[in-house]
């Protein structure tokens, strides 16, 4: 027998899967030019700080707001196979926190900037960030967004049915996030974040429509 979520749940999931991409989308097209050299990145930061750190306040507010969009997909995963969307629900909230406390200390480092911080003290502060002790740590708990999505989008697009095109959408806008991280290219990220948005709109358009998430017998 199926057990059905109050309807307020659906469509607080809804609103999240719109909402939040939305934000984020808004906070990367803000987002200035990132370089992997700490040095670098500070002289790029130094002409363009407040929007560094706009940019990564949106990004954390719209991470925060996705959560319940992010239960949501992972309740639609495990309607299909319980264990994944188990796992993915897990995985999906220890990336929250990785992600959110990476948007936070960018957060810090362009206010520090923006407040008249010497140059050679934010590389030292964004070298401690990206150093092993630091970044090593927060380095597995980030892979956990891109492992719960792939399961996600593994499950979601197995099977024919209206979820296959937007888990698709879906896969494609965390591969390019994840080419940004890697390359330091914003561009990836910020058509990564608009393809999560697309996605994000549709799934909250097939949670709206009562039964059409039913497991296909």
């Amino acid at each position: 027998m199926e057990t059905r979520v109050p309807r307020y749940q659906t469509v607080i999931g809804a609103v999240s899967l719109i909402v939040a991409p939305a934000i984020m989308s808004v906070g990367d097209l803000l987002h200035p030019a990132e370089h992997w050299h700490p040095a670098a990145q500070v002289a790029i930061l130094v002409d363009s700080a407040w929007r560094w750190y706009a940019a990564h306040l949106l990004l954390f507010v719209g991470m925060l707001l996705f959560i319940p969009g992010i239960l949501e997909l992972a309740r639609l995963v495990a309607m299909r196979r319980p264990a994944v969307g188990y796992a993915t629900r897990i995985l999906m909230l220890i990336s929250v926190g990785a992600l959110s406390a990476v948007f936070v200390f960018e957060m810090l480092l362009g206010r520090f900037i923006a407040q008249g911080a010497s140059q050679s003290s934010a590389v030292t502060l964004l070298e401690a960030f990206q150093s092993a002790q630091v970044f090593g740590a927060v380095v597995p708990a980030l892979l956990a967004f891109f492992i719960g999505t792939a399961l996600s989008v593994v499950t979601l697009a197995a099977s024919a049915g209206p979820a296959r095109w937007p888990a698709l959408i879906l896969g494609l806008g965390a591969t390019l996030i994840l080419g940004e991280i890697i390359l330091a290219q914003v561009l990836l990220s910020q058509i990564g974040n608009i393809l999560m948005f697309v996605a994000g709109v549709a799934f909250a358009r097939l949670l709206l429509k009562e039964g059409r998430y039913e497991p296909a017998v």
